[in-house]
């Protein structure tokens, strides 16, 4: 529900790391094992997944959400580690920003995930933290930490690169 009070005050000025590992650690609780189903957890926290063409931007656009349609799409043409990392990133705005997003339209439209995202917005640093500790959470990682990234990426159903960031940065 939308806080009728937020103000632009309540606008992150740097990423909530810990709120978004929490919010991730959260939703994968009750998973014993990789790979994490993102796909489900999206629809169980109330989005519709929509594996969509986006036609002349399909090279440049990986997915976005509508916050007021509570749909998050995704590039059907991508690989299915990106998808499901586009996936766990809106998630990720749709748990931590939907508030933001609704109550400021004019400052964060529907915002496309793409190949070269804003790096510096502390929103997607959050949403990215978010992706990658949903997707690989610390709990499963901590035990096979040592083992080779490939092997590890297989296992969590995540690129190479994200793995390699993830047991290089956490």
């Amino acid at each position: 529900m939308l806080d009728e009070n937020i103000s632009r005050a309540s606008i992150p000025s740097r990423p909530r790391w810990d709120r978004a590992r929490r919010e991730a650690d959260k939703l994968t609780e009750p998973y014993a094992k990789p790979p994490i189903p993102v796909h489900r957890i999206a629809e169980q926290s109330g989005v519709d997944v929509i594996f969509a063409d986006f036609g002349r931007h399909a090279q440049t656009v990986s997915g976005f959400c509508d916050f007021k349609g509570a749909k998050l799409y995704v590039n059907r043409k991508d690989n299915t580690d990106r998808q499901s990392f586009t996936i766990a990133h809106e998630l990720g705005h749709w748990i931590l920003h939907r508030e933001l997003f609704i109550a400021f339209p004019d400052r964060y439209p529907v915002l496309p995930r793409i190949s070269a995202p804003n790096k510096a917005d502390p929103l997607e640093k959050e949403a990215n933290h978010f992706a990658a500790h949903l997707l690989v959470p610390d709990r499963l990682l901590s035990p096979i930490r040592n083992a080779a990234v490939p092997a590890l990426a297989r296992a969590f159903g995540v690129s190479a690169t994200m793995m390699g960031f993830r047991v290089r940065n956490e």
